[in-house]
């Protein structure tokens, strides 16, 4: 179900749609913001998961019907709330006559990354696969996901591998699964993973990309090595004396890549 909410409802409030006031996990919101200049779904002391979007960073609306179309497959009640001039009914007529289809848009990358630890890459090497924080768990490994509880983000995000674009912030959650809490400085010293880069377009093609509005890609429980994987990148493909922080890896790992390996 698709719940609009008015100005006056945060996401730290009650819930106006129970009789009780209480959220559960099946309740989420996507809220359109002009307070924000892209996305996020961060929101202090939020009482469900929340996306926020700014409205001029979705002109095309395509994250709210990606949000909407995962959300409510997984049987989730949304609550939209909308900007002062934004008609949230018409939106949900426009979403109502679009196609729920997932496949490669022209603003997507043909490429995307997913970084992780050293010691993460050489399970995925014996795997030949990447596999999912709850397929790791089904097989024993420890897995650690940084922010997830606080972020409010639902369960079933755990049954995915998440994608992120090659100028993304992978080498942050790198750093913070290292240190054992979330760090968002790009600056800081630290010791780089691998930077996993795939072939995006033959993954849409292949029919095995799901979004979810805030990750604009990801695979459900396994992603195969063989089919998809174009280069690992670690820090041994580089001079030995660098001093690595996030931001420099992934430039020179980038560079690196589209040089040698793109296509």
């Amino acid at each position: 179900m698709i719940y609009l909410a008015d100005s006056t409802w945060y996401p730290t409030d009650i819930n106006p749609f129970t009789i009780n006031g209480t959220y559960d996990d099946k309740w989420s919101a996507f809220i359109y913001d002009l307070d924000i200049t892209f996305f996020t779904n961060v929101y202090p002391n939020a009482k469900l998961h929340v996306l926020r979007v700014c409205p001029n960073a979705d002109k095309e609306f395509l994250r709210f019907f990606d949000f909407l179309n995962y959300e409510l497959f997984y049987q989730r009640n949304v609550i939209l709330k909308v900007c002062k001039g934004m008609d949230s009914e018409s939106l949900i007529e426009q979403y109502s006559k679009t196609s729920h289809e997932i496949g490669y848009r022209e603003t997507d990358e043909k490429y995307m990354v997913h970084s992780t630890t050293l010691s993460a890459w050489k399970l995925i090497q014996e795997e030949k696969a990447l596999l999912s924080p709850n397929m790791l768990g089904k097989k024993n490994k420890l897995v650690t996901e940084i922010g997830l509880k606080t972020m409010m983000e639902p369960a079933d995000y755990s049954d995915y591998i998440m994608l992120d674009i090659p100028n993304g912030c992978g080498e942050l959650v790198v750093n913070s699964r290292n240190l054992g809490y979330v760090c968002i400085d790009p600056h800081i010293i630290y010791t780089p993973g691998v930077r996993l880069y795939f072939d995006v377009r033959k993954m849409f093609t292949d029919r095995i990309i799901i979004r979810d509005g805030l990750h604009i890609a990801k695979v459900k429980d396994r992603l195969p090595l063989k089919d998809y994987l174009l280069a690992a990148i670690t820090l041994n493909d580089f001079d030995a004396n660098i001093q690595w922080n996030p931001t420099l890896f992934t430039e020179k790992a980038n560079e690196l890549f589209y040089t040698k390996y793109s296509k």
